[in-house]
């Protein structure tokens, strides 16, 4: 977030201890070297390891048409995220061709953007979209997204946080290359812990994929809005070793039931999806809850935006 709202002030900053955080949880680096890559390729910025902090100089980013490939183990959700405030905030729309990976146990897959997060960002007044083409998986890639990002028109909302409309729509399992008995396995468990009809629960076998993937999505219809709740199965650490673990998948899926819950029953939305809404709620003057004001997101950005 602050490298992200930075690049958007075009303001240096110093994350302090940042370098030796990614250097002591190595499945990092592969995302930080793309970040590093991107800003040198379009001339944004310079972006280094120093010492132990990440200090960042940037220069901007103006609109246009972008192409860029992650690394095989980083996820292209977080590349959007960065550039998205930047972006928002050109006169004229950008359009971003990736290619790499779309679904990742690091970050939240492409369709989360698509179908959540840019649906309460079309409440602030800011428009995107990101097309999934073509699976890519952690430790393989090889998947295809579009992204399109629109000059912003920020408004003020209401409260996007509370709805008294919450409810489960349905549940998809994907799966690519794995064995399909998994698959029912965690159906029947998600059936059984989470309280759904088992029409509503589908297995989708993901043909056109490089390597072995299993995301579980949970479609939570959120007032106008549908929160997709998902974990990925960890199947590959950041050097290539095949991890996986057929007994994780059980405390996965009820981590993930959990949060469910707490959206459908207590109206309490992921933190990582107000962290992400937060900058938009302040550029467009919308009020903000005071539960998240407590949040370190929304001290990152009172640093830059006030």
């Amino acid at each position: 977030m602050a490298l992200s709202l930075a690049l958007f002030k075009k303001e240096p900053v110093a994350v302090k201890n940042g370098f030796e955080f990614i250097e002591k949880n190595y499945d990092l680096m592969p995302l930080f070297n793309d970040l590093k890559r991107f800003v040198f390729e379009t001339g944004s910025g310079m972006l280094t390891g120093s010492g132990g902090d990440i200090i960042f100089t940037p220069e901007g980013i103006p609109a246009g048409t972008y192409n860029f490939g992650t690394d095989k183990y980083s996820p292209i959700s977080e590349i959007e995220l960065f550039l998205l405030p930047s972006l928002f905030y050109n006169d004229f729309r950008s359009v971003i061709n990736y290619t790499g990976v779309t679904h990742s146990h690091l970050s939240c897959p492409t369709t989360f953007l698509k179908e959540s997060l840019f649906g309460f960002l079309e409440s602030t007044g800011h428009y995107a979209s990101l097309n999934l083409k073509r699976f890519g998986f952690y430790g393989s890639g090889g998947g295809i997204a579009e992204s399109r990002i629109y000059p912003a028109e920020p408004k003020k909302c209401g409260n996007l946080f509370n709805s008294d409309d919450a409810g489960i729509e349905g549940v998809r399992i994907l799966m690519a290359k794995m064995n399909m008995d998994m698959a029912a396995r965690e159906k029947e468990f998600i059936i059984k812990n989470a309280n759904i009809e088992e029409n509503r629960v589908q297995i989708l076998e993901i043909i056109d994929a490089d390597g072995y993937g299993n995301s579980i999505h949970v479609y939570v219809r959120h007032g106008g809005v549908n929160v997709i709740l998902s974990r990925d199965m960890e199947i590959y650490n950041s050097a290539g070793d095949f991890v996986f673990e057929e007994s994780k998948y059980y405390s996965t899926l009820t981590a993930l039931i959990h949060e469910t819950e707490r959206l459908v029953k207590l109206n309490t939305l992921p933190a990582y999806l107000a962290d992400e809404v937060i900058p938009y709620l302040l550029l467009s003057g919308s009020e903000i809850p005071e539960v998240f004001k407590k949040s370190e997101c929304y001290k990152i950005c009172g640093n830059f935006l006030y």
